[in-house]
């Protein structure tokens, strides 16, 4: 059996990117875990928006799954909502053959006890861990996580050091250097020497 590759970038050139640039080439199959390591303002969020279809490319091709988990720099939450309430609306959302999902994600993350907190009311290490839950939800083939580990503390890393590791999903982590990233995924790729 073929394994369909999850992410496929070819000749991709990114919007933000110097026209002298290489040309980015990548493909990741399922179940593939890969650390993209760069400094700020290398351009790894660029390439994260354009992966997501947030931002368009110059050139190339941005070919992925059809189901996309995605974390931003930035969660934008709905405060208003419980994480309970959160998780199910985009529960919801999916197949019927994912029901109970929602739980599975707070479960995994280890929200139980805040399930029924407003997200406003959260830390914002909390928040993160939503923020990762709603990754996770919807049996995504292709997980992208941006700069994952802000505000987590040492409980936070190591669930999602185990939620990547148990993953079904082919999973990039994109991180600067010396944040603690560099313990979750062994196969690394420095993207600043790409760009």
């Amino acid at each position: 059996m073929t394994s369909t590759p999850a992410l496929i970038l070819e000749n991709v050139l990114l919007a933000r990117q110097a026209t002298d640039a290489a040309l980015l080439n990548f493909q990741l199959m399922s179940k593939d875990k890969v650390l993209v390591l760069g400094s700020n303002g290398c351009g790894k969020t660029t390439l994260v928006e354009s992966i997501a279809g947030h931002l368009s490319i110059v050139s190339g091709e941005v070919g992925r799954g059809a189901r996309l988990g995605y974390v931003t720099q930035q969660p934008l939450l709905p405060l208003s909502l419980t994480v309970k309430q959160y998780l199910k609306q985009l529960e919801s959302v999916c197949s019927d053959e994912l029901a109970n999902d929602a739980e599975a994600c707070i479960s995994l993350f280890n929200l139980s006890q805040h399930a029924h907190q407003r997200i406003s009311k959260l830390s914002r290490g909390w928040q993160q861990r939503v923020n990762l839950a709603q990754a996770w939800l919807g049996n995504p083939n292709l997980i992208i996580l941006d700069e994952p580990q802000t505000a987590l503390d040492p409980d936070g890393m190591q669930l999602l050091r185990s939620a990547i590791q148990k993953s079904e999903a082919a999973v990039v982590v994109f991180a600067p250097p010396q944040t603690g990233c560099e313990s979750l995924i062994d196969n690394h790729l420095n993207f600043s020497q790409l760009c």
